[in-house]
């Protein structure tokens, strides 16, 4: 959360008298260029992860997201609904399946070159693969990156995509859907 989000978070909070004036300056501190790029990337993450759910009219009970973030950046996004594990496009509603293709999608692109910008921008290594986790029940999210000096980053994204998939179609018949907890990542 960037300055001035916390500091108006904050005042509201001293407003509505659920926190001390006096609380007010332990909000008073600018994050290091590293914080600020990944904050950015937490709230991006979070908004992918909210479309993605909202896409199907929060029809599901969890929604899973493979971002890649290289020269063809992409989401593939996919879906616990009724015990099973669906890609976005083998959804059943028209309208559903529509609004993924002509609104999320297309968003990949733009994604990928504001967060990766940032990091560039810091000397950081930039994101290669980010997999995201939203379970309905808990609203609980989880993110797992990996970044480009990480030895996974050279993986295929059909590799990663399927595997991953592949894992958690096993693994979600043994998770309660009200677990509040991270299932695996491939690798």
């Amino acid at each position: 959360m960037g300055f001035f989000q916390r500091f108006f978070k904050k005042v509201e909070e001293v407003n509505n008298q659920e926190a001390a004036a006096s609380e007010l300056e332990s909000e008073l501190y600018v994050e290091s260029p590293e914080e600020e790029a990944m904050n950015l990337w937490v709230e991006i993450a979070q908004n992918i992860l909210v479309n993605s759910v909202r896409a199907t009219g929060n029809s599901v009970d969890r929604a899973f997201v493979l971002v890649e973030m290289r020269e063809q950046p992409s989401f593939d996004i996919f879906y616990q609904k009724d015990g099973d594990l669906v890609m976005w496009y083998e959804l059943e509603d028209p309208a559903i399946k529509e609004r993924i293709e002509n609104e999320l999608l297309p968003q990949a692109p733009s994604v990928a070159s504001a967060v990766n910008g940032n990091f560039a921008e810091i000397g950081q290594p930039e994101i290669t693969f980010a997999q995201l986790q939203f379970e309905w029940a808990t609203k609980a999210w989880f993110s797992h990156i990996i970044r480009e000096d990480d030895a996974h980053a050279k993986l295929a994204k059909d590799e990663v995509l399927h595997n991953w998939f592949n894992n958690l179609s096993t693994e979600i018949k043994t998770q309660q859907l009200d677990s509040d907890t991270k299932l695996s990542w491939y690798p």
